[in-house]
């Protein structure tokens, strides 16, 4: 059962005797994001100490999405300020391809497919760009729509968007 709520993050500028939205707009959506689970499916991302070293925090992809997710919890908001600006895209290191997409099945069943008010600052948003970024070297467009982005990646990679695929069919809740 989903739990509803209205985004708080709502301004209005007044002209004349009229309210106008300035921000994101009011929408009911599911607040239900299973963050335990994706914590868990991202720490199985990473490479560890013994392979990096010293944890490189936020200067690591899969460390800004740990800190993103830790944020989102803090704030209790799915929103972080910034967050898909200040993505580490300088990261090269080499990551198992089939955790990536097994964490990308998770994370798409996660997504609340909010089509024209889809956020760059969502949560789930920045967390796939970074798993993107590591999968195919740069992030993909998304376009508020699971169906269309697995379409999508398919021109990009038919082999990886399958498997994403088949993992998120699995993992469907």
């Amino acid at each position: 059962m989903f739990k509803y709520t209205y985004l708080w993050y709502i301004s209005f500028c007044e002209i004349t005797t009229f309210n106008y939205w300035t921000s994101k707009e009011v929408i009911t959506i599911s607040s239900t994001i299973n963050y335990e689970q994706l914590i868990t499916e991202i720490g199985k991302c990473c490479l560890g100490e013994e392979e990096c070293g010293e944890c490189q925090k936020e200067e690591c992809l899969i460390g800004y999405c740990k800190s993103c997710l830790l944020e989102a919890l803090k704030q209790k908001d799915r929103f972080i300020d910034d967050g898909a600006d200040n993505i580490p895209y300088w990261d090269t290191k080499i990551y198992d391809n089939e955790v990536l997409i097994e964490a990308i099945g998770f994370l798409l069943n996660q997504c609340r497919n909010c089509n024209l008010y889809h956020d760059e600052d969502c949560i789930i948003n920045i967390v796939r760009e970074c798993l993107e970024i590591i999968l195919f070297g740069d992030s993909q467009e998304y376009r508020g729509s699971t169906f269309m982005y697995l379409n999508d990646i398919k021109s990009i990679d038919s082999h990886i968007a399958d498997r994403i695929f088949e993992s998120f069919n699995r993992r469907k809740e």
